[in-house]
């Protein structure tokens, strides 16, 4: 993380991102890349996703390239993805792919993902657009997730946002 563009910016993104996806009740599904080389998921975001939460390790760039990722994909039958993480010209562009690819609905936050160059996430990004693929912002998903500010969640998520 430390040699990501905008990594403190990304963090905060990914932080307010767990805590919205937690207090709306939708399901988080976590991956590492390579954790013996490249280092598990930051104790800050492994303390907000709590002690149940699974992490899937994968050497393959997509997480759909993981098995256990594919089964868990069947179960949870949702069919909108909403994708955060490093690297996007990596692993979040290629698991956006193969989502679209196997027909769901995908979602890039680009406030909560990044490159190590910003010329790789802005390419990235372009790309995603360019395949069908949503660009969107933290606060203009977790918003259109509540849709009414009479929703029950309203006031948390809006407050998180703050």
């Amino acid at each position: 993380m430390p040699h990501i563009e905008r990594s403190a910016d990304i963090l905060t993104a990914i932080q307010k991102t767990i805590k919205g996806f937690k207090i709306l009740g939708l399901p988080i599904l976590v991956t590492e890349q390579y954790p013996d080389g490249l280092g598990t998921t930051l104790p800050a975001l492994k303390s907000l996703l709590g002690d149940h939460q699974s992490y899937l390790t994968k050497t393959t760039f997509s997480c759909l390239g993981n098995n256990e990722f594919q089964r868990l994909i069947q179960e949870t039958k949702c069919d909108q993805w909403v994708i955060i993480g490093v690297e996007a010209h990596i692993c979040v562009l290629q698991t956006a792919k193969d989502l679209l690819r196997n027909g769901m609905d995908v979602v890039v936050l680009n406030d909560a993902t990044s490159s190590r160059s910003i010329y790789d996430f802005s390419t990235s990004i372009a790309q995603m657009r360019d395949l069908g693929i949503s660009i969107a912002s933290t606060e203009s998903v977790l918003f259109e997730l509540v849709a009414d500010a009479k929703a029950p969640e309203f006031k948390s998520i809006s407050l998180l946002l703050k």
